[in-house]
């Protein structure tokens, strides 16, 4: 794995949580790249910036510390939409997606391709990215500590646009499991990248071994162990 672009990811989910305008610009500029703008509604937000290899398109998680409850009901609301041909994705993360693709797709030249990366529901919501962008503007996708948010038929009508998507788990995280009651709700299947208190390990996304630690769902915690294992040294299991 790329571990300098997974990186690069998540530090951009990471500023994506940032509220203010102009504290956002702040961020995605310290990292290196060109701020776009700032999408935000009621149960909503993402950032748009580039830099000389492209476009990137980050997708803030529950911003739950911020007392932004549209989040928070989005997350629980997990009843299924039907996109035919027994195709579901949840209803909470899904409904919020148009408006976010809406507000991206007018702020760049209409073929731009998109590296679209976010964190908890953003993670959610990456997964989501052939519901509204043809394969040939997809990019490269990360989803940080994602729910879990379609099932086996999503996955199988669009493994071609998902096939190189980054699901990194981390640690005993109590939300990668989420939702644990409904069977039909799975991650995509195949790799998943996942993070230990030293080093990490592979699996396939079946194998995930559970976990009830909320202090593991921290995406600056995921920055921190990405950085650590970004040197080239590193090899995974």
């Amino acid at each position: 794995m790329d571990f300098a672009a997974i990186l690069a990811a998540a530090r951009r989910a990471n500023a994506a949580y940032v509220i203010d305008p102009a504290q956002s610009g702040v961020a995605f500029e310290a990292l290196g790249y060109s701020w776009i703008g700032q999408f935000q509604d009621g149960d909503s937000q993402a950032v748009l910036s580039r830099d000389a290899a492209g476009v990137y398109l980050s997708i803030s998680g529950t911003r739950f510390s911020d007392r932004k409850l549209g989040d928070l009901f989005d997350d629980i609301d997990v009843w299924p939409v039907d996109l035919g041909d027994g195709v579901h994705v949840t209803r909470g993360a899904y409904e919020g997606c148009a408006d976010i693709w809406a507000w991206a797709k007018a702020q760049v030249p209409r073929a731009t391709v998109f590296n679209v990366e976010g964190h908890s529901l953003g993670g959610w919501r990456t997964s989501y990215t052939p519901l509204f962008l043809p394969a040939a503007q997809i990019g490269a996708l990360h989803a940080f500590e994602p729910p879990k948010g379609a099932n086996l038929a999503y996955y199988t009508r669009y493994a071609a646009e998902l096939a190189a998507l980054v699901i990194v788990g981390n640690g005993k995280d109590v939300w990668f499991g989420y939702p644990r009651l409904d069977g039909r709700w799975i991650h995509r299947p195949g790799e998943v990248l996942h993070l230990l208190e030293r080093g990490c390990q592979v699996i396939d996304s079946a194998a995930w071994p559970g976990g009830l630690d909320y202090a593991d769902h921290r995406m600056d915690l995921v920055v921190e162990r990405l950085a650590a294992l970004a040197s080239p040294r590193v090899e995974t299991v």
